[in-house]
C-alpha cells in the first residue's frame, strides 16, 4: 500500500487541489482523509462515498498556572493568535487572561 500526504502550514497553497488530483487519478481502492480541522472541503471536489465521519475535539486547553505566573505580560506578546490579553482590575491590578475562542492550544 502506498501513502501520499499533502501538508503545509499555510492556507491557499493548493493542498486540496493536488490531493484531489492524486485521488482522482488513483480511482481503485483509494482511501481519502481530509484532516483539516478548519476547512475540510475535499469532499466538495471529489463527492466521495463517506463511510466514516467523526467530530474533532481538540485535547489542548490553555491554562495559566497561578503558581508560575507573575503577571509580567511576556506571554501576551508571544502569542501569535492574540488569545492572551492583559486585563486591568478595579484597583489597577493587572492580570493575564486567555480568550478560549482565539487560543490554538500551542502548549507554550
Amino acid at each position: 500500500m502506498n501513502e501520499i500526504v499533502v501538508i503545509s502550514g499555510k492556507g491557499g497553497t493548493g493542498k486540496t487541489s493536488i490531493a484531489s488530483c492524486f485521488a482522482a487519478l488513483s480511482r481503485d481502492l483509494t482511501v481519502v482523509a481530509d484532516c483539516d480541522v478548519d476547512a475540510a472541503d475535499l469532499f466538495l471536489v471529489l463527492n466521495p462515498d463517506t463511510r466514516h465521519s467523526w467530530d474533532f475535539v481538540s485535547g489542548n486547553e490553555a491554562r495559566i498556572d497561578p503558581t508560575k505566573c507573575r503577571n509580567c505580560g511576556a506571554c501576551v506578546s508571544y502569542c501569535r493568535f492574540g488569545a492572551i490579553q492583559n486585563r486591568r482590575g478595579d484597583e489597577g491590578s493587572r492580570s493575564v487572561w486567555i480568550d478560549p475562542s482565539g487560543c490554538e492550544g500551542c502548549g507554550v
